[in-house]
């Protein structure tokens, strides 16, 4: 499977000397807590790794405040994806722009799938109900990304339900990727899963913690178990399980984090903004901006100052060349990126 993404720092010399705004990952990377885990998870290295997954699990479920039988961890959000798209549908729609996975899992398992774009050409957002109610097929798995990647937008709660009744109509499954949810946590919806047995909920820590090498994300459905046979055995490493095993804990400390990437992510987008660039309204820690031009010589011009940027040409809805994401990152770096912009623009 073929993955288009950022945070390419393994192109040239050393990943520390890329100031990477194509992936984005927690600020400073991982929190001490999390490092502290990781060190702990050492201890257990020489044991294969609980095959039910049972302290991990229970932790998961303090955490995202869900029945146990209903959550899974796994190796990050694409196994999450993967074990979402093996639910015995028929087909695949995808609600883009998103994460280009979605597809590449429902080819993956044999699977037609088709991109329903909720782009507007005024920059808006469509009700995904509206975009889908003409084109769903019965027996289908639908993807929904929220927030969106890369736009930033969280849907909210009355959109998703209302789409939970068409997706009842039809006699398909939902599945909405959260993976930028700890963002953003009043968005989140995963608690309907008490409740919709046909909605599926994907999710990953890979950038509120800063642990992309650790490969760590989840699933959330009543039928979590069934779902997770298409995991491989000891999917959950050491050092993934002794992150979650810490995660309950520090509830707190991610929150603080979504309130400071909020502050964050404010300024930045006021400064992209007196630059002449349109900046999509985010709850996420990226930004999408249309720079109202082709961006290849800006990209070219900023690779040349080791600043990586997420070109969004495999995006649909946004892949005319013009448009940028940016990760959201600590106000030193963020300035340094608008200073980098205003002599390149």
């Amino acid at each position: 499977m073929n993955i288009t993404h950022g945070g390419n720092v393994w192109q040239e010399g050393s990943p520390a000397d890329w100031l990477d705004f194509s992936a984005n990952i927690r600020p400073g990377g991982a929190p001490d807590w999390v490092k502290n885990a990781l060190v702990g998870g050492m201890e257990n290295a020489r044991y294969y790794p609980a095959l039910d997954m049972h302290r991990a699990r229970k932790a998961l479920s303090e955490y995202l405040r869900l029945k146990e039988e209903f959550i899974m961890p796994c190796a990050g959000g694409v196994s999450a994806i993967t074990m979402a798209t093996r639910c015995g549908v028929k087909e695949v729609f995808v609600c883009a722009p998103c994460f280009g996975e979605y597809g590449g899992a429902a080819h993956q398992a044999g699977l037609s799938w088709t991109s329903v774009s909720l782009m507007r050409k005024d920059r808006v957002i469509e009700d995904p109900r509206i975009a889908l109610k003409d084109v769903l097929e019965e027996g289908s798995l639908v993807w929904l990304c929220s927030p969106m990647n890369p736009v930033g937008y969280a849907f909210e709660r009355k959109q998703i339900e209302d789409l939970l009744e068409l997706i009842l109509e039809k006699h398909c499954r939902l599945a909405v990727d959260e993976a930028f949810i700890d963002f953003c946590p009043d968005s989140s919806v995963r608690d309907l899963v008490n409740a919709h047995p046909e909605l599926i909920i994907t999710g990953s820590f890979t950038k509120s913690l800063g642990i992309p090498g650790v490969r760590l994300g989840y699933l959330c459905a009543q039928d979590a178990d069934r779902l997770a046979q298409a995991m491989l055995p000891w999917e959950l490493n050491c050092f993934a399980e002794s992150v979650l095993l810490a995660l309950p804990e520090y509830r707190e400390e991610i929150e603080t984090d979504a309130e400071i990437n909020r502050s964050r992510r404010e300024v930045f987008k006021a400064q992209l903004e007196t630059l002449g660039l349109y900046v999509y309204p985010s709850q996420a820690d990226f930004l999408l901006v249309d720079f109202g031009k082709k961006t290849d010589a800006i990209v070219k011009k900023l690779k040349a100052r080791h600043i990586l940027v997420r070109t969004c040409l495999d995006f649909k809805g946004v892949n005319d060349g013009r448009h940028l994401r940016l990760a959201v990152k600590d106000e030193a770096s963020n300035e340094t990126l608008i200073e980098a912009l205003k002599e390149i623009l």
